[in-house]
């Protein structure tokens, strides 16, 4: 028999409801987020520091949660070595007793018991070679000079040996200085005085003869004998202005070429004969407060126009334009030494960037451009790995070739030097304190060489392995003689300012 609810029963079903209701809502309310991201299972992903490890330092791993991912309970790491090492850290630490490959796994779990598992290979690179190098001697021709040598100046050495540098930077007046090294000792050969001053470094010619330029502007360019140092020629005047920042160029026919400080009406670039003859010039269009590179088949010269920040390709016959039009990123700082790599790509380097320039035949585009603050008065120089190395404002800094990213940066104050590489993978860059600092490729600091009180210049690398280098040193330029055992300049497409101990910026 049907029967139909009473008033009564139907107010007892609302009573029902709103209790279940009430008690739905409490154990919502109790419930912790916690609690209900245990319901999505967990993902996360890793990375380590250092980027490129080697054998016995330690590796920082980091992981986070992937997005979207669920709470995450444990963290277990096992860092594939021999030994099965293990942790439950979520950022451990952990060092590798031996150069290899090793596939690292982090396996994660929530409350509820969920799992995620992910590997990433990490290569740890052996050991470098052991730096073992000392200071032999130091020079002093005992110049009072007044500031740095400017034009992040670099020693340069001829056939026999002869070590070239420079004292500037006092008065109107500066010198090029010949040494010959005795072994543990130097002595001079000459002391040139020549006439104004000197804010680069020198050239050797395929003559033997040294080329420097000054901020005279009728003596611009002049050529040094490089037995006696007398002055062969100089070249100024009409249309050639004094010149700072800009390493002469020299091609195997002996034929120079450099850039002018000023910028209007007649800064510009020129080239000069082995005899001292204007070839060509181009004038009024900025400045070329640059070292410039030579193209491997000695067709095309490339300067950077610092007025406005871009790079221009030369015909080296006559001094035309090969582009149809110059090539950069707008931002020009004076002082760039200019390198080239080995697939022909070009590098200079301002306050604001580091740039890698491809030449195209008729055109020029950026391959790519990296942002590095204070780089202009140093250049680009390239480790045996293909790494890229520039001073700038935060120190040494590393960068990859294919794209511009900062590997690493080693912190040091460095002003007018430009790296250079050994084959050991080596890094020697001066700082603005006094030291010739040593870097290994994976940014660790080496040595440390104090020389002097103040900046230490550009160091080249001669065959031997030995360093020389210029410094400042109270009121004095000393040139430091600093042996390195079973080292030499890196095989590579530039390891050192001017690619060579010539400083002749050619590029085969």
């Amino acid at each position: 028999m049907l029967t139909s609810k009473t008033s009564n029963d139907k107010e007892m079903e609302k009573v029902k409801v709103m209790l279940l209701s009430v008690l739905l809502s409490l154990i919502a309310f109790s419930c912790k987020d916690d609690d209900l991201g245990d319901l999505v299972p967990p993902e996360v992903v890793f990375n380590y520091t250092p980027a490129t490890p080697v054998e016995g330092q330690e590796v920082l791993f980091y992981a986070d949660r992937a997005v979207g991912s669920g709470e995450v309970s444990t963290w277990n790491w096992n860092f594939g070595d021999a030994k099965g090492s293990t942790s439950n850290k979520r950022n451990p630490y952990f060092t590798y007793e031996a150069a290899g490959t090793y596939n690292v796994t982090l396996t994660v779990t929530n409350a509820a018991g969920a799992t995620h598992q992910v590997s990433n290979q990490v290569v740890i690179a052996p050991k470098p070679k052991e730096l073992v190098a000392s200071i032999v001697w130091e020079f002093n021709n005992n110049t009072a000079v007044t500031a740095i040598n400017e034009g992040s100046s670099s020693p340069v050495i001829g056939d026999d040996g002869t070590i070239y540098y420079l004292e500037s930077r006092f008065g109107n007046n500066g010198k090029v200085v010949a040494v010959t090294d005795q072994g543990q000792t130097a002595q001079l050969k000459w002391a040139r005085e020549v006439g104004h001053y000197i804010a680069n470094a020198p050239s050797i010619g395929p003559d033997g003869n040294i080329y420097v330029n000054t901020w005279d502007n009728a003596k611009a360019i002049q050529k040094l004998n490089g037995q006696d140092g007398t002055v062969m020629w100089t070249g100024g005047g009409s249309g050639v202005l004094g010149a700072s920042n800009t390493t002469p160029a020299i091609d195997s026919q002996g034929n120079i070429y450099h850039g002018s400080r000023f910028t209007a009406p007649n800064g510009g670039f020129f080239s000069f004969s082995p005899t001292g003859e204007k070839r060509w010039q181009i004038i009024g269009v900025g400045a070329f407060y640059t070292a410039p590179v030579l193209s491997p088949d000695e067709k095309t010269v490339y300067v950077l126009n610092t007025n406005e920040g871009k790079l221009w390709a030369v015909n080296t016959a006559d001094g035309t334009s090969k582009w149809t039009e110059s090539v950069g990123m707008g931002s020009g700082t004076h002082g760039s030494s200019l390198s080239m790599d080995a697939d022909g790509t070009i590098y200079y380097t301002t306050n604001a960037h580091v740039v890698a320039i491809t030449d195209n035949g008729t055109t020029g585009a950026v391959k790519w451009s990296a942002t590095v603050t204070g780089a202009a008065q140093s250049g680009v120089v390239i480790g045996a790995n293909g790494d890229l190395y520039t001073g700038s404002a935060a120190g040494l800094v590393a960068l990859e070739p294919a794209n511009g990213n900062v590997k690493w940066t080693y912190n040091l104050t460095t002003t007018e030097s430009v790296p250079a590489v050994d084959k050991n993978g080596y890094i020697y860059i001066g700082s603005a304190d006094g030291k010739l600092v040593v870097v290994s490729s994976e940014g660790l600091l080496a040595k440390e060489f104090p020389l002097g009180t103040g900046a230490v210049n550009s160091p080249t690398i001669a065959n031997d392995g030995t360093v020389y280098v210029e410094a400042l040193a109270g009121s004095n330029i000393k040139l430091y003689k600093i042996a390195v055992e079973e080292s030499g300049p890196a095989d590579s497409p530039w390891p050192m300012k001017g690619r060579n101990v010539k400083n002749t910026a050619q590029t085969k």
